[in-house]
């Protein structure tokens, strides 16, 4: 009776993929203090639906713990601070461990100064940039954060990358769900160009560039010898303004807090890394503002502004509504809450391969069902399944994939 093709999902529980993580980053190398807000900051990703920086980074993760190449057990210190500043030294820590660290010292401060700034050298990937900065709003203050990393964007008129994705964050609190912006300065982060490849499908035009700093579509040649392009793309459509963005990332993180900055940092993160040893040593920061030592009100003022943005009129061909930033990340993550995080097969896949090498067991479902009865299954928010969705659910463990 149907005319759709099944379609396969492969859910995994959030609490038990974080456990995963974790036991893969401590058989890794990871100490297990160290393991819990790397497998946090991961899985938190995932159910935000930012699939490119979740557990798809986690055999990366691993990789670097296992090879020596990220200590696992060291602690972050504090090289130097003021009354609402400090540099934090990373110690070659795993980038969520000196994040959370980082972000903790700015919160401390700013509750004291208003406003406090924190820079951290020594650190390395960490995950998504709006994890750090929701860690400020969820205390009621303004977050950002910032990070450079290894150099995969091609500045406007370049030939070879030589900055890179750079991502900002910035969380306000209201008096609902926090506005959260977390945007990488390219058209795209480098992990949705790894994704699609991963997946085997082409990216969009304006994308990336090959190693001639040509348009084009395949995620290889991005990847191997090409890079992405800033946002707006080429200088006609004024890339040069994501190139200015990435610039200011730089600015305020690496240069600030004295890590390596721009073509001279290592690749990390991507397949271009995978003998990597020596330390990346990227530069990071984190900023915490206390509003109520500025004009009262303000969590008032914020929802009034979200309020004003979510009653506008929409356009003709518009979707849904207009939204805030932050609301799809929130809305996907309440779904996949109740339902489960949907892993694309490819990385789930990896995670088999990864918990194998590992000797590290998963629980995972797999659905079979049609894609007209999708969206009614994720909608059943943990009822029955309605039973016209003709779908078999099977739990697994994940040594038995392969």
């Amino acid at each position: 009776p149907y005319s759709s093709p099944l379609k396969k999902m492969v859910l995994v529980d959030a609490g038990e993929l974080r456990r995963f993580a974790k036991e893969c980053l401590v058989k890794a190398g990871a100490s297990e203090e160290n393991a819990t807000p790397v497998a946090d900051v991961l899985v938190e990703a995932d159910l935000r639906a930012v699939y490119s920086h979740g557990t798809n980074r986690l055999d990366l993760y691993c990789d670097e713990l296992r090879r020596g190449a990220v200590d696992g057990s060291i602690k972050p210190t504090i090289a130097t601070e003021a009354p609402a500043s400090a540099v934090v030294d990373g110690n070659n820590a795993q980038g969520a461990v000196v994040g959370k660290f980082a972000m903790e010292l700015a919160i401390k401060k700013a509750r004291e100064c208003g406003v406090a700034w924190v820079v951290a050298k020594g650190s390395n990937h960490y995950g998504i940039a709006a994890w750090y900065a929701m860690m400020a709003s969820e205390v009621g203050m303004i977050g950002m954060s910032m990070t450079n990393t290894s150099p995969v964007c091609t500045p406007t008129r370049s030939k070879i990358p030589a900055i890179g994705t750079n991502p900002i964050a910035c969380a306000a609190p209201t008096n609902g769900p926090p506005v959260v912006i977390d945007m990488a300065t390219p058209t795209v982060p480098f992990g949705k160009v790894e994704f699609k490849h991963r997946k085997g499908e082409e990216c969009p035009p304006g994308w990336g560039v090959d190693k001639n700093g040509l348009q084009t579509t395949d995620p290889e040649k991005i990847i191997f010898g090409g890079g992405v392009t800033p946002l707006g793309g080429a200088e006609i459509t004024a890339g040069y303004k994501g190139y200015c963005l990435g610039m200011m990332v730089e600015m305020l993180s690496g240069v600030l807090a004295g890590s390596t900055v721009g073509p001279d940092l290592k690749q990390s993160m991507n397949p271009n890394a995978i003998h990597r040893m020596e330390p990346v040593n990227l530069g990071q920061c984190f900023v915490a503002i206390d509003p109520s030592k500025f004009c009262p009100g303000y969590p008032d003022r914020m929802q009034r502004l979200v309020d004003q943005m979510h009653d506008l009129p929409t356009a003709d061909d518009a979707p849904g509504p207009v939204l805030v930033p932050g609301d799809p990340e929130r809305d996907a993550a309440e779904k996949q809450q109740e339902s489960g995080i949907d892993l694309h097969d490819s990385i789930a896949a990896a995670l088999v391969k990864l918990g194998q090498t590992l000797s590290v067991e998963v629980s995972l479902h797999v659905i079979f069902l049609h894609e007209s009865a999708l969206h009614c299954l994720l909608d059943s928010q943990g009822e029955d399944y309605p039973c016209d969705c003709i779908c078999v659910a099977v739990q697994i463990i994940l040594l038995m994939y392969d």
